[in-house]
């Protein structure tokens, strides 16, 4: 990362009005919105429907779910948010005793009026019902999973479902998308599990809008399965690759603003250059959520959710179903498909992980395949599959939405899963035969970084044994094994099979023993052996060429990112050295002679005065200004063709050379943060990285709630668009959507940016906050945020490499 060139300044950022859509008031027939069980029926408050308060509540709830890695593992946040989510169950007339009804039940279901109008009653299907309801239940013990399922009530239940015969598979990587996915397994597991034949098969890709419209009108589909992107990962991947035309090209179609798409180009281009940009009219706020098509003749087609649904059904002609493994489609989306004459449709909430959902499409669709096995069953026993995975909070939600009621005595179980006798034997199988009953699916990372090792992250990006025949299959082995120099770490482990598919991606670790992993300077090419045998049985084996990267480098992409906080070392002897000389700093700054580091407890609570907090930071950055004076030095040679990846200097190296990039002044000022135990955090922008400090303990904890006050400001509602999108992939990464939290409790005098560049032209603390602020005055340059302390709660250790200065 290089030295952002000056520019002329700027606000902070204009605190956001609350532009709320008022959504158009309900006219509820009796019994028209209830909440169902296998015993009860409980029916909810008109009045509260009608709240115009509702739909702001709505996309405010939607927020707090899809921040849930922030807060999870805080029983004080849950308790906090489980007594709203009481409170907003009372609203809508749910009592006491209706919750304990609710809590002693395994399957739940929502029924919402559907009144031919997307515009109309949206806040209910926005709300994210399966965390309200599951956080409202707690208090009366329930440990047990809950399983919600939806119901958009168009009036008298429809006939029941048909037989699954014919089945629709589309997936969509149009244009500047193309070859970020690889669709050969979906494709592969879809078709085995649902039993199709050939002539009742049908795949496109990446399709325009009349292809696809006249595939469902042609071949009239039971099933449509639907892969690709939602509009705001597309959008996201866009920015990612550099795409940017594109990516503005594609918020211009959906926000309703087709024209000057040249014009904010050379916008972008300006303000990759350093120059202040101009207004992009709120283009974040109103991308709406879609599905993204091709445009005929070349480029990116975002359709709405209302018209994708309109496309999806044929009339005349009821599709049984239509499964989205696309992001954000649960609400709308899958919804919309329902509205205009699906019978059922299942969409993710957010973002979720690809092997995960493969489990559980995997998993459904057997169930599906298989003898006098019900939707409802189907997806309850997938989803306890796909829960019981390691990693499955990645994604919030699956949302199963369907037009007629799913919850009745007969069907509000899950059917057992196959019986535990029902196991084949290696000798049972003929070799030829073995990929009827196994499947091994295994890519590597083609890098791996010794950071990714150190904090358990997968050697994988797929690692996946499918049972497609049913059949038990037990102790299969499998065996792992990285090479580095004369010495190897091995993964060695024997397990059974369970249908449809067993994910191991996370389970797959060796162990860090080698000294070269954590010696290597430069980029070395080793080598990765896999070996997955039943009995006499070689399933897979395989030797893959990996490049092992120096402990000290690091890329700057989405998944990298996320380990930061193991390049923050406040043991480093330098940082020591740097905190010993700057007490004499603070004792001048406090008038104090005795005074010293004494983190967040120089702050006043009862006055809410951070001054004490703000003089400790102010006698580090005068320390390293005054004894210090880095200059300012670009990265140092990587040998990578990765253009996001460089090495990182530790605060030894900085400190001898007496000099860094943006990113190591950034890091080694986190260092001095932590060790005097005030609580540091790291900004990233494109291509630039500057750290700063929350000014107290409670304006931290108020933070990891992930409801701030104001936060009508931040989440704005909408009946089409989604303000915030993507789930938090981890607790201590905020990433694009937090951008108006982040930026409001730095106004709010919260949260302090350091500009640490400006160490190496001589300037004084408050020009240093005065430059960090003016960096986030454009959110479309904003990345994410990386706070050090939530990394250490959740065993994101600094690597071990203390102290090493060449």
């Amino acid at each position: 990362m290089k030295a952002r060139r000056k520019r002329e300044k700027t606000p902070l950022a204009k605190k956001a009005a609350a532009r709320v859509s008022a959504p158009a008031p309900i006219i509820a027939p009796a019994r028209a919105f209830v909440l169902r069980t296998a015993k009860a029926e409980f029916a909810l408050l008109e009045a509260a429907l009608n709240d115009p308060s509702l739909a702001q509540s709505a996309m405010e709830w939607a927020y707090v779910v899809r921040s849930r890695k922030r807060w999870a593992t805080k029983s004080s946040v849950g308790e906090a948010h489980a007594e709203k989510a009481v409170k907003l169950l009372e609203e809508f007339g749910v009592n006491h005793e209706a919750l304990g009804e609710l809590a002693r039940s395994d399957v739940i279901e929502v029924a919402i009026k559907w009144f031919g109008e997307e515009s109309v009653g949206w806040p209910l299907r926005v709300l994210p019902w399966e965390h309200v309801i599951a956080s409202a239940t707690r208090q009366f013990g329930r440990s047990r999973d809950l399983t919600i399922l939806r119901q958009l009530n168009k009036g008298p239940a429809p006939a029941g479902p048909r037989q699954i015969r014919k089945v629709l598979f589309v997936s969509s990587q149009p244009d500047q998308l193309q070859g970020i996915y690889d669709f050969t397994s979906e494709r592969q597991f879809v078709r085995e599990f649902l039993k199709v034949q050939e002539n009742n098969w049908k795949e496109i890709d990446s399709p325009t809008e009349d292809q696809l419209r006249n595939a469902v009108t042609t071949f009239r589909p039971d099933v449509i399965h639907i892969s690709g992107f939602d509009t705001h990962h597309a959008r996201a991947e866009l920015y990612r690759r550099r795409q940017h035309e594109a990516a503005i090209s594609l918020e211009n179609d959906l926000a309703g603003h087709p024209d000057a798409i040249s014009q904010r180009y050379r916008q972008q281009q300006d303000y990759a250059a350093g120059e202040s940009p101009a207004d992009r009219k709120g283009a974040r706020d109103a991308l709406k959520d879609g599905f993204v098509l091709a445009r005929g003749g070349g480029g990116l087609d975002p359709v709405g959710a209302d018209e994708l649904g309109r496309m999806l059904v044929v009339p005349g002609h009821q599709v049984q179903l239509v499964s989205f493994n696309i992001a954000n489609s649960s609400a709308r989306i899958a919804s919309m498909v329902v509205a205009h004459g699906a019978a059922a449709s299942i969409g993710f909430q957010d973002y979720f992980d690809d092997d995960l959902a493969e489990v559980f499409y995997s998993t459904l669709y057997s169930r599906l395949g298989g003898p006098a096995s019900s939707l409802s069953d189907a997806f309850q026993y997938a989803w306890q599959r796909v829960r019981a995975a390691p990693g499955s909070r990645l994604g919030t939600g699956i949302v199963l939405w369907s037009e007629r009621p799913l919850v009745v005595p007969a069907q509000a179980r899950v059917t057992s899963a196959p019986a535990t006798g029902d196991f084949l034997a290696p000798g049972d199988v003929p070799t030829a035969d073995i990929n009827k009953h196994v499947i091994v699916k295994v890519k590597a990372f083609e890098d791996l970084n010794y950071s990714l090792l150190h904090n358990q992250r997968a050697l994988f990006e797929q690692f996946i044994l499918s049972c497609p025949s049913g059949k038990q299959i037990r102790n299969v082995r499998v065996r792992v094994s990285l090479y580095a120099g004369a010495d190897s770490g091995t993964f060695d482990r024997t397990l059974d099979l369970e249908h449809p598919a067993t994910d191991l991606k996370r389970d797959i670790h060796v162990p860090l023993t080698s000294a070269i992993t954590r010696s290597v300077h430069e980029s070395v090419r080793t080598s990765l052996f896999v070996e997955v045998t039943w009995g006499a049985h070689t399933l897979y084996r395989n030797t893959m060429r990996v490049r092992l990267t120096p402990v000290d480098q690091w890329r700057d992409n989405r998944i990298d990112r996320l380990w930061l906080p193991s390049f923050v070392f406040p043991r480093d002897p330098a940082i020591a050295r740097l905190v010993d000389s700057a007490q004499r700093y603070v004792r001048v700054l406090r008038d104090d002679p005795t005074a010293g580091f004494d983190g967040y407890q120089s702050f006043d609570a009862k006055s809410q005065d951070s001054e004490g907090v703000d003089q400790q930071v102010q006698g580090l950055w005068s320390a390293i200004l005054h004894e210090l004076r880095p200059g300012y030095i670009n990265p140092p040679p990587g040998y990578s063709n990765e253009l996001d990846s460089q090495r990182l200097r530790t605060p030894s190296m900085v400190v001898k050379y007496g000099s860094g990039t943006c990113i190591d002044l950034a890091l080694f000022f986190a260092a001095c943060l932590e060790l005097i135990d005030i609580y540091p955090v790291i900004f990233l922008l494109e291509g630039h990285a500057f750290p700063g400090y929350w000014r107290a303990q409670e304006y931290h904890d108020e933070f990891t709630e992930a409801r701030p006050k104001g936060i009508q400001n931040i989440v704005r509602a909408d009946s089409q668009a989604t303000a915030v999108f993507d789930a938090q992939l981890e607790a201590w990464y905020s990433g694009r959507p937090t951008y108006r939290e982040i930026v409001q409790c730095v106004n709010a005098g919260k949260l302090v940016p350091l500009e640490t560049v400006r160490l190496t032209e001589n300037a004084g603390f408050a020009e240093a906050i005065e430059a960090g602020c003016e960096n986030l005055a454009a959110e479309d340059e904003f990345e994410g945020l990386v706070d050090i302390a939530l990394a250490r709660e959740q065993q994101v250790t600094p690597l071990p490499i203390l102290g090493e200065e060449e």
